[in-house]
């Protein structure tokens, strides 16, 4: 899924309870488990472990969104 900058934000607005937020200017969606402890992308958020993914600005002004 490819956002414009419109479509990113209202994307992260609704999908937050989902674990998705900015930082900066990349998107990042947590999501719980475990691994997060030992992994590179892991974040200890809300009291738990979990992995992030980030999705950056494309050079188009666009942001890619995998499946996760």
């Amino acid at each position: 899924m490819e956002l414009n900058y419109e479509q990113a934000h209202e994307y992260v607005d609704s999908m937050s309870h989902r674990g998705y937020y900015w930082d900066g200017w990349d998107i990042v969606r947590w999501v719980p488990n475990p691994n997060g402890y030992s992994s590179k992308n892991g974040m200890y958020k809300n009291g738990r472990w979990g992995i992030t993914f980030k999705s950056t600005v494309s050079s188009k002004g666009t942001w890619k969104l995998k499946n996760v």
